[in-house]
């Protein structure tokens, strides 16, 4: 601090306690500076005595043998760490501190669990828009609307636009919007995936090889790539299956989004904005594609046949292909709620997409193709590999304006540019593929149905139950009245009732209901059905 440190950051602890006891010393040696409390969630059971044992760390026993008792158990252990976590910030949060401070290791799923329970950030389907607002400035209080190419890397959007005076609300505007800043090399160079680069792009030799990482990341098995900072949206798992054929294609995808049309704004996958409201999105994707894909892609975007397509594509040297718009932007997304005007939350902005595009290509080089020493061969031929499609490939996107038919579907164009350029053998492998999917998904629609076949026929039993249960208590209810108005008679009323009905019916007349049959048997409450 004496030499200039303007915070403190702790090291993780399980003990709140520990961290006041050590923040009221700060204080009383003068120290002012905020001081951040660390917190590690604990994600499993090796990983947490691993940290414990090597920091020597103040662990509550009983969460020591909380832990203990359940270490063989992942799932449970997580879950534990969530809880804790939630416990302990909670506590923190009470005594006073203004600051948390996580250690995710690059594990930011449980961090925003406990931040959802602390009520510190909206749950999914909770967001107040479809990105997560700002949490500082006046000007940016009111934003409400933001191009979609950024929707993976917020923290660089955030800094290129920290100079506008004031931010979209309602609706983006025109093309006369303010201008976005220089990229900063922090995000570009220096902000690098927390991620060993090797390991999880390996040394490719050819663009089929990256375009297996672009697969792998869709699949879950590469944790994220330059142009995505976190794992696939939940509401990318509907078009997950294409977006991976695209990549094993030649098309690159970095952003996407399925369409949707008036979904209550509650949905887990795709809502924003609360209870109450209804939510809609333009099928979108953008993506990284070869010269000669491009060429063939291009022509069929061209035909009448995808009119209702909006296509901007352009090189790193500022080579454009459009049918947009250039002076408007076009909403992809959208929400409508009671006592609200629509709110248009995400856009694809022409001019937007220009200055994106300057940050989408550097990505190549600054965090990708900076992996590799030129001075060894085979990261010598990735890096020339990854050189070459920052300098040659186009970036596009295209929107699907039929949202709203049944039938529009984004992907068409590119399956028809992909199997065009198709030899005989590999449309044999295709329609095999095709063929294999076809009969995975007749398989499943079978199980469907015979789930449907077998819960329909339980609910006819059940119901079948229900009414005989109905009936016997029906007759039940009315054997009980009878014998509560027996029980209330006077000796003298049953006597003269008795008489009337015994001369009644020794006269011929009719017998009247319980009188000159066989003795009741007592009332026994039946057993019906569960």
């Amino acid at each position: 601090v004496d030499a200039g440190a303007d915070f403190i950051i702790t090291q993780f602890f399980y003990d709140p306690d520990v961290f006041l006891r050590f923040q009221e010393e700060c204080v009383d040696l003068g120290i002012t500076v905020p001081i951040l409390p660390g917190y590690m969630v604990v994600q499993n059971y090796n990983g947490y005595k691993k940290f414990t044992d090597w920091c020597r760390t103040t662990v509550p026993e009983g969460m020591r043998a909380d832990l203990a008792a359940i270490k063989d158990n992942d799932e449970a252990v997580k879950a534990y760490g969530v809880k804790a976590g939630a416990e302990t910030c909670r506590y923190l949060l009470s005594k006073g501190s203004k600051f948390l401070h996580f250690y995710t290791l690059n594990l930011s799923l449980s961090v925003t669990k406990i931040l959802e329970t602390l009520g510190l950030v909206a749950k999914r389907h909770e967001r107040p828009l479809p990105w997560m607002p700002a949490a500082t400035g006046e000007a940016r209080a009111k934003e409400e609307v933001r191009p979609i190419f950024w929707a993976h890397r917020a923290a660089s959007y955030l800094s290129r636009t920290a100079e506008w005076d004031e931010y979209p609300n309602g609706r983006w505007g025109d093309a006369r919007s303010p201008a976005y800043g220089e990229i900063s090399e922090y995000y570009l160079g220096l902000k690098r995936p927390k991620v060993r680069r090797h390991e999880q792009w390996g040394v490719p030799r050819s663009p089929a090889d990256v375009g297996a990482v672009f697969s792998k990341y869709i699949s879950g098995d590469v944790d994220q790539l330059p142009w995505s900072e976190t794992p696939l949206a939940l509401e990318s798992g509907q078009i997950k299956e294409n977006l991976t054929w695209l990549n094993e294609h030649g098309f690159l995808t970095i952003n996407s989004q399925p369409k949707v049309n008036c979904v209550p704004s509650n949905d887990v996958r795709v809502g924003w904005g609360g209870d109450g409201g209804y939510v809609f999105q333009k099928a979108y994707v953008e993506f990284f594609v070869s010269p000669d894909l491009f060429s063939r892609l291009l022509g069929l975007l061209k035909t009448e046949a995808y009119a209702h397509l909006t296509y901007h594509a352009v090189k790193v040297d500022g080579e454009e292909e459009t049918n947009a718009d250039r002076e408007h932007a076009t909403a992809v997304t959208w929400g409508v709620f009671p006592g609200r005007e629509v709110i248009q939350p995400t856009v694809v902005d022409p001019r937007s997409f220009l200055a994106w595009k300057d940050e989408a290509f550097d990505l190549w080089l600054s965090q990708w193709a900076s992996a590799y020493d030129e001075e060894r061969e085979d990261e010598a031929t990735a890096r020339a590999v990854i050189e070459d499609i920052y300098e040659s490939w186009w970036l596009v996107n295209v929107v699907d304006n039929a949202y709203a038919e049944p039938g529009s579907d984004i992907f068409g164009v590119f399956r028809e540019a992909i199997t065009d350029a198709m030899g005989e053998e590999e449309l044999r492998t295709y329609a095999r593929r095709l063929q294999e999917d076809n009969v995975r998904l007749t398989e499943q629609l079978e199980r469907m149905r015979d789930l449907q076949a077998a819960h329909a026929a339980e609910t006819a039993r059940y119901a079948d139950a229900l009414a005989r249960s109905e009936a016997d208590n029906m007759q039940l209810r009315t054997q009980l009245r009878a014998a509560q108005a027996k029980a209330v008679m006077t000796p003298t009323e049953r006597g003269v009732r008795s008489s009337a009905v015994s001369a009644n019916g020794g006269a011929g007349g009719a017998t009247a209901p319980g009188v000159g049959l066989p003795p009741r048997k007592p009332l026994v409450a039946r057993k019906t059905p569960a």
